[in-house]
């Protein structure tokens, strides 16, 4: 036997040892076993040149979550760094991830750790891996990691991320760019093409923007059981501006049909919400309205009407720019609360004025009322 077919054998043998790794990692016609996936990463680290970035790549990610070994920031960025050496796309993404919570390690530690991980990204992005790009692409999007607002260059990195796989964050992104129309012309049927495409890759964001679509009937028929069934989809997963949508439309149609059963579980909904997304107006407004209109029964699944609750939650709403909450407050304060809020005529004028400019045409009607009666 040539000494080249004892390399085959031996490299043969590495790829068996490799498979092995990725067969327990993942539970691949086998059940997922941490620590022997461990042991063969471990062992292809030691002897083989061939597989080496990967067999750090994943004793990385086994140290960065925990898996089987003590979780070790520290130990994941060594192996990551040395994945990225040898030219590993994906070790640069999760160094980009680390950086992004703030954890930094060796020659980073003294750098701005937003700058250090948008860097990460690129350099991921440069070798050609699709979720960097769509990373980037968010970055821009929404102003992150202390970098401008740019939708087009956005746009351009979720377009780029499609081009090399269906990528679902890309998709979601593209979907959002059609129903902005911020930098091309709005296009709400394409929007929920991309985001159903996003949402059959596991996207949980495009099941709430595609739920907005069918609630609105925007590039669809309007349709409420579907936008429902999206949004509790998305609820499920812990997405918080899914939670509200979800809870607001059920109080709307409640409202709408004088069956209001679901007020204690919408509550409950928008009350988690709250804590996820507590700068979402919408969310203080309804609960405000659950507490306005609530069943003064003694039963478990109704909410006592308490004006003040109400009050207290229209503020917080008025506060982050909702112009229903500051008519409803400058009602509250024309009226006075027995005992708990003193009328105060000239301040109710005010937020009904406010509540104009911000452009709710009901705080015109209950101005005209007020100034027609002093």
């Amino acid at each position: 036997m040539s000494k080249n077919e004892n390399k085959k054998i031996e490299q043969n043998d590495l790829t068996k040892i490799y498979l092995k790794g990725i067969s327990y990692f993942y539970g691949i016609d086998t059940s997922v076993n941490y620590k022997k996936a461990y042991e063969n990463f471990h062992k292809l680290k030691e002897e083989s040149k061939s597989y080496l970035k990967e067999s750090q790549l994943f004793l990385g990610q086994m140290h960065y979550k925990g898996l089987y070994v003590t979780q070790s920031y520290k130990k994941a960025i060594e192996y990551f760094k040395l994945s990225a050496k040898n030219g590993s796309k994906k070790a640069y993404y999760f160094l980009g991830e680390i950086a992004e919570n703030k954890i930094l390690e060796g020659e980073d530690r003294d750098k701005p750790y937003d700058e250090v991980a948008f860097n990460y990204y690129k350099q991921s992005a440069n070798l050609g891996l699709s979720e960097a790009y769509a990373k980037i692409g968010v970055i821009l999007e929404q102003g992150l990691l202390n970098t401008e607002q740019d939708l087009k260059k956005a746009a351009q990195n979720f377009k780029r991320s499609m081009e090399i796989d269906e990528n679902p964050i890309g998709l979601n992104g593209l979907g959002n760019a059609y129903y902005e129309g911020k930098i091309c012309e709005k296009n709400y049927p394409q929007a929920i093409d991309f985001y159903e495409r996003a949402i059959n890759l596991g996207n949980i964001d495009a099941l709430n923007n595609a739920g907005i679509c069918y609630e609105y009937g925007l590039g669809t028929e309007k349709n409420k059981e579907k936008a429902l069934e999206l949004y509790k989809k998305a609820m499920e997963k812990y997405h918080g501006e899914a939670m509200a949508n979800y809870a607001i439309l059920k109080i709307k149609i409640a409202i709408n049909t004088g069956n209001y059963e679901c007020f204690s579980e919408c509550l409950k909904i928008l009350f988690y919400a709250s804590l996820l997304r507590k700068n979402n107006a919408d969310i203080f407004y309804y609960i405000g309205i659950l507490y306005e209109l609530g069943i003064d029964l003694f039963n478990d699944n109704n909410i006592i009407k308490n004006s003040y609750l109400a009050f207290l939650h229209y503020k917080k709403a008025g506060q982050l720019g909702n112009a229903k909450a500051l008519t409803k407050m400058g009602i509250c304060l024309y009226n006075g609360i027995e005992n708990v809020v003193p009328v105060n005529q000239n301040a109710s004028e005010k937020l009904l004025e406010k509540a104009i400019e911000l452009g709710d045409k009901e705080a015109e009607k209950y101005l005209k009322f007020i100034k027609g009666n002093k």
